[in-house]
């Protein structure tokens, strides 16, 4: 799955391939794979965007979570 992202870091927006989505401990959403960013290169600092977080909201409704 491509999600919109925002690097922590640089403030960067970016699409990344993240692979499967799920929840994790606390409801909190995990990627398959390790999110980087193609600005800075910083490893797993990503934040959703506002397209991001509507994309996952829609992941959500698509499968009953």
């Amino acid at each position: 799955m491509i999600v919109n992202l925002k690097c922590g870091k640089c403030n960067f927006i970016y699409d990344f391939e993240v692979g499967k989505v799920s929840y994790g401990k606390n409801y909190s959403l995990v990627f398959e794979k390790e999110t980087i960013c193609p600005r800075c290169g910083a490893k797993g600092e990503d934040l959703l965007s506002e397209l991001g977080q509507s994309q996952m909201t829609a992941w959500e409704l698509e499968n009953d979570i």
